[in-house]
């Protein structure tokens, strides 16, 4: 399967390469945003998005926000199911969505 690419972006904003747009493969930055954005903030998919914020400092919502990732990458095209939710001592959460491209 062919790898979807878009433009470039370095934390958050365009990427310049050579005086013009970067591309790249954009499926890293497409689970990202999808995991980052709240439904509704992409008008063409008003249900899209995980609203990964709204979790911050909410214990024992793991579950539920494994539940909502699996969804909404399988709805975007991707498998996630060995998503990986971990918080330490400290609070910090990581994830894994482990996602691929169906």
């Amino acid at each position: 399967m062919a790898n979807n690419t878009d433009i470039a972006l370095f934390n958050n904003d365009l990427f310049f390469e050579n005086g013009d747009f970067a591309i790249t493969e954009s499926d890293v930055q497409h689970v990202s945003d999808t995991i980052s954005a709240f439904p509704g903030w992409w008008k063409e998919n008003p249900t899209d998005g995980v609203g990964l914020f709204q979790y911050l400092h909410s214990a024992g919502k793991e579950q539920q926000l494994e539940r909502s990732m699996k969804i909404n990458l399988l709805s975007d095209g991707y498998r996630a199911d060995a998503v990986s939710i971990n918080i330490d001592a400290a609070g910090n959460l990581t994830i894994n969505p482990n996602a691929e491209k169906l």
